[in-house]
């Protein structure tokens, strides 16, 4: 038999050329996945997995219109679907026959577009099949009997291909030849009695024809003491076929060997010791001396169901060095990473055998500089030597949070190479990415990612260093933030199966724990803004990825939650009164200072939202009649919302928190009459009564910034999120954060919680809808339709860049205003600087180079190496003051600053009353998309796509490839496009302000110059006379 890589190629060539080739606008498929994973995918245990796909074309407007898969094994074809009519390109269902265990197989996808023109067949994308039956173990066993494992086998042959499945509780370091196999770290949190994972790698390339397994063991979640399922355990089938096509496997069973190893003591909170003189050097490789190791012992199986680990394993990722090491006191060092992260450390240096050295990690230092103990955990490693000689060791079965690192025990002194932190978190493939002009905005996204990704360790956990458990509070409402930043497709398909496992398992009658998985931490049932999370992750599965297999397969689950909820309202008035923490640490006068505040309000609101959900989600499944039953509740719970919680003669709900008026303005719920009155007492909190600051806990934050910003009153928002005083985000970073915090409250002298905790992270999607202006048109699930909305004539920001890698293909939104107008031109042409359209004069010269200058309108830059010096004079000289100017771009005017090079003169001016603003948009293929270019009170507006026109004279102009449309939508010119890249430009001529006023009983009047009209009234007051000039009036 070939080696497995040839015999894949040679399958896969007849494949290829079964396909042809295409010479086109349309480029092979990209980015191929099986079960939201990218290629190779391991232990595929789903009887049905589903392919995805993106796609890209030359030309715009473009979409599939057909496609076909190919998929093989060792023996040819075993599926071809033949050509598909379809647009669908992810969430396509394997439809062959049924996959067998262990089985490498290939795949290739190729599409057609619109125009029926076929693209060439994509890469060779590859998966391998998990064990897909009990017996496929066989004759594996579970063993134990001490944290260090091994065993030698001979093979007759060199090796075709093997595969190991392992399942080592808690954590395990799986070696093979010396070598450990894989990059995963640490391991996997369930359900344990009702789900365990396996993991599956492909080890064709360690064996030989001798051969030794080490496998070391730590208590992980597993046999951790608050969870404590059981002890240290491992099942692992290694399924080899040889050169000769013989087939040899090798289970773990009571002939392999145990040994207590130098890890003596580990627990995910305390730390790891290691004891070096322990150590059996050559334990993992053949020819080792095992005599004094005892015989494993067999173990009851778990009653678990054992299901391969689909989702991306936990890894080391980013290097950390100190930024400074500092002695507080002599031989404890203290080094500063300057970044909060979750991982842990690895130590080198030098003692005598049996001296230690300790490593403990912090968040903060204590006023004397050492590290400070704010939870109660040691995190901390011991390490024992072995020798004199220099050592190196870091932990393998513990994690910590942490910023600072102190060193005792060390001999000398250290170096900034004796420590190096690992930020070390699930690999969630990263797929936003936002930039802003405001500094303070790129430290908070900063945070916020950090924070994402410190509280993502095979699920999503509240904190690194104190709890770390999977409180649904926090996962869901980061969810979305986390949903734009990463590919969370696998990882959320993991923690919904979780969720749903621990509804079986540890609940009853439908209801959910606070966390999951439940091992002591919170209550059940859970707290209506906690349990909720399984509704809503379980929605945005299918919101952001188009995903129904997850909506029929949990459909069953999130229905009896929901029932459960029902049984704990009031009958009468449909109220769901049981709350335990409600808006959690919000800083509201009246709330108290304990981070729980419990309202009735909070939980129906996340009652009556997952009610409407579920009547959507049945409607999508066609379930009618559940539909119409969800959907008459839904309609029950809003007629009581009013009476139940509104006070009309003040307009607010539940005595006007932001948290109760932004739930309930989010759900629509008063009447159209009172909505202005109380989204105004909102307002008016917001701006007037905390000066621009929320006063919200985590539930109440989330909806606050959207529904600010669904009301048009964007800038308020913005305002919000870049506050730099308590309390705010900003505040964290002023206070030197690099992770988001558990509490408004916190300082860099005093923490009130945990420094690195997500749950405060929900703007994190707000930046990319409301800002950047990515979003999905309502009723449209994953970007099929995509609305550029940003609130660019509402934020103050000149330029924001943002760009979203979905399964469909890249989506991307950078706008730029220029409160200025430019002109560029190659050498020996003219400049031409222009105000006489508005009768206005050139004001100010803002940049101008002969030479080589670069960049676009509003962010040029000069090249040093090739720049006229006196540019920006001779222009300001031949331009500021005049309705008009040319200015010839030759040496004769400037010199010549670089010879014998092409320059070019960029110039770019102020004063004129033209404006302009960019915007650039890439749309997917297979997606349409609508522009909203901002009007910015401008007149006599020009939309360009490219430098052509599209939108002049009040209509649109057709002509330009891939523009379809465009509109006055009001305050914004709406254009309607295809798929690919387009370039927007606009400019128009700004209003004239003008004021009036009138005595009490007179009439005002307003007159605007000739060819205006009213398009805004930016200031109003009845009473006394207002301070102020024009254009800068303000309410006495």
């Amino acid at each position: 038999m070939l080696p497995r890589a040839k015999m894949l190629f040679n399958c896969v060539l007849v494949t290829l050329l079964l396909f042809g080739t295409a010479f086109g606008g349309p480029n092979p498929a990209s980015n191929l996945k099986l079960e939201y994973l990218n290629s190779p995918v391991w232990g595929v245990d789903v009887a049905v997995p589903r392919f995805s796909w993106a796609l890209d074309h030359t030309d715009r407007g473009q979409s599939q219109s057909a496609y076909e898969i190919v998929v093989s094994n060792s023996a040819g074809n075993v599926w071809d679907s033949g050509k598909v009519v379809s647009t669908q390109a992810t969430q396509v269902l394997y439809g062959g026959p049924a996959l067998t265990s262990d089985t490498s197989y290939s795949w290739v996808v190729k599409w057609w577009d619109n125009n029926n023109v076929e693209a060439n067949s994509s890469s060779v994308a590859f998966f391998h099949t998990g064990l897909l039956s009990s017996s496929d173990w066989s004759p594996a066993t579970w063993i134990g009997g001490d944290n260090q494992l091994r065993k030698e086998f001979n093979l007759t042959d060199d090796v075709a291909e093997a595969t190991v499945f392992i399942v080592g509780l808690g954590y395990y370091e799986l070696r093979i030849n010396g070598q450990k196999v894989g990059k995963a770290a640490l391991g996997q949190f369930t359900t344990f009695q009702q789900r365990i994972l396996y993991d599956t790698y492909d080890v064709t390339a360690a064996l030989k024809r001798q051969n030794a397994i080490g496998v070391a063991l730590g208590n992980g979640w597993y046999a951790q003491p608050t969870v404590n399922v059981g002890p240290l355990s491992l099942l692992l089938t290694l399924r080899i076929t040889l050169q000769n096509g013989a087939t040899v496997v090798i289970g773990s069973d009571t002939t392999w060997k145990v040994i207590q190893g130098p890890v003596t003591y580990d627990d995910i909170y305390e730390g790891e010791t290691y004891d070096a003189r322990l150590e059996t050097p050559g334990w993992d490789s053949t020819g080792f001396d095992d005599s004094a190791w005892t015989a494993a012992t067999a173990l009851k199986a778990p009653t678990a169901v054992l299901s391969a680990q689909l989702n991306p394993l936990i890894q080391k990722i980013d290097t950390y060095t100190p930024i400074s090491i500092n002695e507080p006191y002599p031989g404890i060092w203290v080094f500063d990473f300057g970044q909060n992260m979750a991982g842990w450390t690895r130590f080198k240096g030098t003692s005598s055998r049996g001296a230690n050295v300790t490593v403990r990690h912090d968040e903060m230092l204590n006023p004397d500089g050492t590290v400070k103990n704010m939870y109660g955990t040691r995190e901390t490693e011991t390490y024992i030597f072995a020798t004199s000689d220099e050592e190196v060791f870091e932990p393998r079965f513990t994690y910590h949070g942490f910023q600072y690192v102190q060193l005792e025990g060390y001999v000398g002194v250290p170096t900034f190479e004796t420590l190096e932190a690992y930020f070390v978190h699930t690999a969630l493939p990263e797929v936003g990415e936002i930039n802003f002009e405001t500094q303070l905005l790129n430290e908070i996204q900063h945070a916020t990612r950090f924070a994402s990704l410190s509280n993502f360790m095979n699920i999503p956990t509240d904190c690194p260093q104190r709890e770390r458990r999977g409180w649904l509070g926090d996962a869901q409402l980061s969810a979305e933030t986390t949903l734009h930043n990463f590919d969370m497709g696998a990882a959320y398909t993991k923690f919904i199966r979780d969720i749903r496992d621990s509804q079986l398992w540890d609940s009853k009658d439908g209801q959910v724990p606070d966390c999951v998985p439940f091992y002591g931490h919170g209550g059940i049932p859970a707290d209506p803004a906690w349990g909720c999370a399984y509704t809503l992750i379980w929605n945005w599965m299918y919101q952001y990825y188009g995903d129904t297999r997850i909506l029929a397969q949990y459909y069953d689950g999130v229905k009896a939650y929901i029932d459960n909820l029902t049984s704990m309202t009031n009958q009468t008035n449909h109220v769901l009164e049981f709350s335990r923490y409600g808006d959690w640490c919000s800083v509201a006068q009246g709330f108290g200072s304990n981070c729980d505040q419990p309202r009735p309000l909070f939980s129906s609101f996340y009652y009556l939202m997952q009610v409407e959900i579920f009547a959507q989600v049945a409607a999508v499944l066609n379930n009618t009649a559940d539909a119409a039953t969800y959907s008459q509740l839904a309609s029950q719970i809003r007629s009581n919302w009013n009476p139940a919680f509104y006070n009309p003669s003040s307009h607010t709900y539940d005595q006007g928190y932001q948290v109760s008026q932004s739930l309930s303005l989010f759900l629509d719920t008063p009447d159209q009459a009172d909505n202005a009155a109380v989204f105004n007492e909102l307002l008016n909190d917001v701006v007037t009564v905390h000066n621009s600051h929320l006063s919200t806990g985590i539930v109440g934050t989330k909806y606050l910034m959207l529904v600010l910003s669904n009301a048009g009153r964007t800038d308020v928002a913005y305002d919000v999120a870049t506050q730099n005083t308590f309390p705010s985000w900003g505040y964290m970073i002023e206070q030197g954060a690099t992770t988001l915090w558990e509490n408004w409250q916190s300082n860099n002298l005093t923490a009130f919680g945990s420094r690195n905790h997500i749950m405060f992270g929900s703007q994190g999607s707000w930046y990319y809808t409301n800002i950047a202006g990515i979003q999905m048109e309502p009723d449209t699930i994953a970007y099929s339709q995509i609305r550029f909305q940003p609130a660019a004539d509402q934020v103050a920001e000149q330029h924001v860049s943002a760009a979203i890698r979905t399964p469909k293909g890249l989506i991307e939104s950078s706008w730029n205003r220029i409160p200025a107008f430019c002109d560029a031109v190659p050498e020996n042409n003219n400049v031409v600087l222009t105000c006489a359209d508005s009768g206005d004069t050139i004001k100010e010269i803002l940049f101008a180079s002969f030479g080589t200058p670069n960049g676009a309108c509003g962010n040029y830059t000069i090249d040093a190496a090739c720049n006229a010096a006196d540019t920006l004079a001779i222009v300001q000289k031949a331009c500021v003051g005049k309705s008009s100017c040319s200015v010839a771009a030759t040496d004769a005017v400037f010199g010549d600053p670089c010879p014998n090079t092409v320059k070019r003169l960029y110039v770019q001016a102020a004063g004129c009353a033209f404006n302009s603003y960019e915007h650039t948009v890439t749309v997917p293929v297979n997606s349409i998309g609508s522009v909203f270019i901002p009007k910015f009170e401008l007149s006599n507006i020009v939309v360009s796509e490219s430098g052509s026109p599209i939108w002049k004279n009040g209509t649109f102009v057709p002509g330009i490839p891939g523009v379809t449309g465009a509109s006055d939508v009001g305050t914004a010119i709406k254009i309607e496009i295809g798929s690919g890249s387009f370039s927007f430009g606009q400019a128009g001529v700004p209003g004239t302000v003008v004021c009036a006023s009138a005595a009490e009983h007179d009439t005002l009047k307003v007159a605007c110059p000739a060819g205006h009209v009213i398009s805004k009234v930016r200031h109003a007051s009845f009473g006394d006379a207002p301070s102020g000039t024009c254009g800068t009036l303000a309410t006495s």
